[in-house]
């Protein structure tokens, strides 16, 4: 590997499939490079583009997409980059074919994240189709997905012929709540693959399998629970959820998968959660790692263009201080306003933040007004 600090292997072994069932260059890097409509993995995978990306990874600076890796490695955390870098081998079938797949399963949810979108969640999409706001270009992922999925399948079959073990990073939606992923990790079974596979679910923490997750039947387990606050604010950021049920369920993972950690997505709305989401995951002997959220930019901590104290007085002097420097880095003028406007317009469907968290809402209207 080159003696490079920015050098990232992930463009080079890990397959990233996108909304519509398209491909990524990354699921990290913004902006990110995308399939053209149609194009087949084959050609995707010496696609020019792909090739460019992976060709400023032997630079000596951090390509400018990949910014949000270089904030968690400068804030002392692990990135995507150095989780991925530790684990890969260079072997003569390196980057040949993936030795890594990032699969989202449509859009397939039981939640309707406020960070999230209609392409990620089903639940989302009806919500925007009931209020009018669902945009007529909109294409149902799943049901791409469904059309796409044999030849998808096909292409992670084969990375079995490349690499000694394959590691699939299982997304959706909610992976958990989809009968696909169910009915693909039971053929990898039925096949005798699971012990050359490593799973990584990325999870709502709502849902629990116990049938996925037999002893000794993977090669390895992993559990990434995205949360981003605790308690009632949780139950408001998630929509849908509850949190006494998320608590069991992380209990149940805990004692049935090999590593389990906490992935936060942090935004305007839950950067002053933190202490209180660190302080769960302390007592839960779990790992936080914090990722910046880039959309929808106005909810982007960057974007906040008001006090920061409104927002995040709480981490001002504790261990997550660098956030808190960050908050306005590129602030816009019109993020609070697109934001109070965003929220109220689910004010029928939805909880109201007030009840939950006033003094945001309380910083959101003034600051809007």
């Amino acid at each position: 590997m080159p003696n490079v600090k920015p050098f990232c292997t992930v463009p080079f072994v890990e397959a990233f499939s996108g909304i519509e069932s398209g491909f990524r260059n990354c699921c990290i890097a913004d902006p990110q490079i995308s399939s053209h409509p149609g194009q087949p993995f084959e050609s995707w995978w010496q696609d020019p583009r792909l090739s460019e990306f992976q060709n400023s990874m032997y630079t000596d600076q951090w390509p400018k997409e990949c910014y949000r890796c270089r904030v968690q490695e400068e804030s002392g955390d692990q990135s995507l980059r150095t989780v991925v870098n530790q684990s890969v081998n260079i072997d003569a079938n390196f980057g040949k074919w993936p030795s890594r797949w990032n699969l989202k399963f449509g859009n397939i949810c039981n939640l309707a994240c406020w960070t999230c979108n209609e392409d990620a969640s089903s639940v989302i999409a009806e919500h925007k189709r009931r209020i009018d706001i669902l945009p007529e270009s909109f294409v149902d992922p799943e049901q791409q997905f469904r059309s796409d999925w044999q030849e998808l399948q096909k292409n992670v079959l084969e990375s079995y012929d490349y690499h000694d073990t394959v590691t699939l990073t299982l997304l959706g939606g909610e992976p958990l709540f989809n009968k696909t992923v169910e009915q693909f990790l039971i053929q990898l079974i039925e096949l005798g693959l699971a012990s050359r596979t490593r799973l990584e679910f990325h999870t709502n923490a709502t849902q629990i399998n116990p049938r996925l997750f037999s002893s000794g039947t993977w090669n390895y387990v992993c559990v990434f629970l995205s949360l981003d606050a605790v308690g009632t604010k949780a139950e408001w950021l998630r929509y849908g959820c509850r949190w006494a049920s998320i608590e069991k369920n992380i209990e149940f993972f805990k004692s049935a998968v090999d590593y389990v950690e906490v992935h936060c997505t942090l935004s305007v709305l839950n950067v002053n959660d933190l202490p209180a989401l660190d302080g769960f995951c302390q007592q839960h002997g779990l790992e936080l790692k914090i990722s910046l959220l880039a959309n929808p930019w106005f909810m982007s901590i960057l974007s906040w263009p008001a006090e920061k104290d409104q927002i995040a007085d709480n981490i001002k002097s504790s261990s997550f201080s660098y956030y808190y420097d960050l908050i306005g880095s590129q602030s816009r003028p019109e993020a609070v306003l697109e934001l109070d406007k965003y929220i109220e317009q689910f004010g029928a469907i939805r909880k109201n933040l007030a009840d939950y968290d006033p003094k945001l809402f309380h910083a959101i209207k003034v600051s809007a007004h």
